[in-house]
């Protein structure tokens, strides 16, 4: 960096509101790609675990696919190709959330996917010697069990979900990181702006890891009370 440069904390002051308005719209974006992730995550989840070969097979290669498409990749095939060859005007929310979604319901179905095969067998076994069917089991012995182990892992994938969200300014979504580049634009500032901006994405990450923290243990204590 030039020794010369005249570092103008100001700037952060001047444009505090504008930047969290965006902070709240990135936030927004990830909620609406995190519960696209939350459905359609089970699903691939449960296709993953079918008993059925094709469908494991199926579930399997669209998870390791889409995990290895990169996001921005993933995001430009949906807003500047897709919409374009199917004459739909998208909006980049829209494109945005649902790239977004695609990614996390892959990761998602991996976490589901951990939490279900690490309920013990001999719970599925006592819910079919009390004659439950095989869909009540799964929603009211299961899945309450599996809820518990999946918490961590699906506060982590949300907040891997907020900083991908930080690309969709490159299509125009009006986030944080967009309003930080156009006023760093007109102000010379970017080092400034972009600082503010992660400094604030870190303080939000280590709260939500905070919360995930204080969750798992309250879920691992509840279930202690009642094995």
């Amino acid at each position: 960096m030039n020794a010369t440069y005249q570092f103008n904390w100001s700037v952060i002051d001047a444009h505090m509101w504008p930047m969290l308005v965006g902070l709240v719209l990135m936030i927004r974006l990830t909620i609406v790609g995190m519960v696209i992730s939350l459905a359609f995550g089970l699903i691939l989840a449960l296709m993953r675990m079918s008993a059925a070969r094709p469908v494991r097979v199926l579930a399997s290669g669209v998870i390791d696919v889409v995990r290895s498409v990169p996001l921005i990749i993933l995001l430009f095939w949906l807003y500047y190709g897709l919409a374009a060859q199917l004459g739909i005007a998208m909006q980049a929310f829209t494109a945005g959330a649902i790239a977004l979604g695609i990614t996390g319901s892959a990761y998602m179905a991996e976490v589901y996917r951990g939490g279900l095969e690490a309920v013990e067998s001999g719970q599925r076994e006592a819910a079919a010697a009390m004659g439950l069917t095989r869909a009540v089991a799964f929603q009211t012995v299961v899945l309450p069990q599996a809820a518990r182990l999946v918490v961590a892992p699906t506060i982590n994938v949300f907040v891997m979900l907020l900083k991908g969200a930080t690309i969709m300014s490159t299509i125009g979504v009006a986030d944080m990181i967009f309003v930080a580049r156009q006023v760093s634009l007109r102000t010379f500032t970017p080092f400034e702006l972009y600082t503010f901006a992660g400094l604030v994405l870190i303080v939000i990450t280590l709260i939500l890891a905070a919360i995930g923290g204080v969750i798992e243990r309250r879920l691992s204590k509840g279930a202690g009370r009642h094995a």
